[in-house]
């Protein structure tokens, strides 16, 4: 245990693309669109966006999901960043909860106490939270629909699902798209 009683998250170890086909169910039954208010969709599950300097009070903690249990949670977003990436943030840290919370308790993990996890890097289970909240605010029917729609501009498709240039980019190229 570290921090005030709070286990570390325990990556999945899941394939990139049941991560993806999991975000994707995941939204489609909380019924959650792209364009959706995201910070609503975490207050209806019990959970708190809590908007903090992380710069000047603990930089460990910018970007971050501390999880009581799974009806209360919370993600802590940093002051210093926009809307658009915010939003990619939360999503990132629903994906800690949705993956390394829940889906572990549903499959037999023995999660006892609360959890957090904390941006530390580069590693698996940053890459599944990044992989989740990629499909989540990005589904791939949906995604490569809007790219051909508009004529595979990518600054007209990351506007269309609130979403960073850079996160649509990626998307785009997971997807075989560009």
């Amino acid at each position: 245990m570290t921090r005030a009683g709070y286990a570390p998250a325990e990556q999945t170890n899941l394939p990139k693309a049941h991560v993806f086909a999991f975000a994707e169910s995941i939204a489609k039954q909380l019924g959650f669109g792209p364009g959706d208010d995201i910070q609503a969709l975490v207050e209806r599950l019990g959970g708190k966006v809590s908007i903090q300097d992380t710069l000047t009070e603990d930089p460990a903690r910018s970007g971050s999901l501390f999880v009581e249990s799974p009806t209360k949670f919370t993600i802590i977003v940093p002051t210093h960043t926009g809307q658009l990436r915010d939003r990619f943030t939360i999503a990132h840290e629903l994906g800690h909860f949705m993956l390394h919370y829940m889906w572990r308790r549903h499959h037999g993990a023995q999660i006892e106490g609360p959890m957090m996890a904390l941006r530390k890097g580069s590693d698996r289970i940053e890459w599944e939270a990044n992989w989740f909240a990629a499909a989540f605010l990005m589904p791939s029917s949906e995604f490569s629909e809007e790219y051909l729609r508009c004529d595979r501009n990518i600054a007209a498709v990351a506007a269309a699902f609130g979403v960073s240039i850079a996160a649509a980019d990626v998307r785009a190229r997971q997807l075989g798209l560009a």
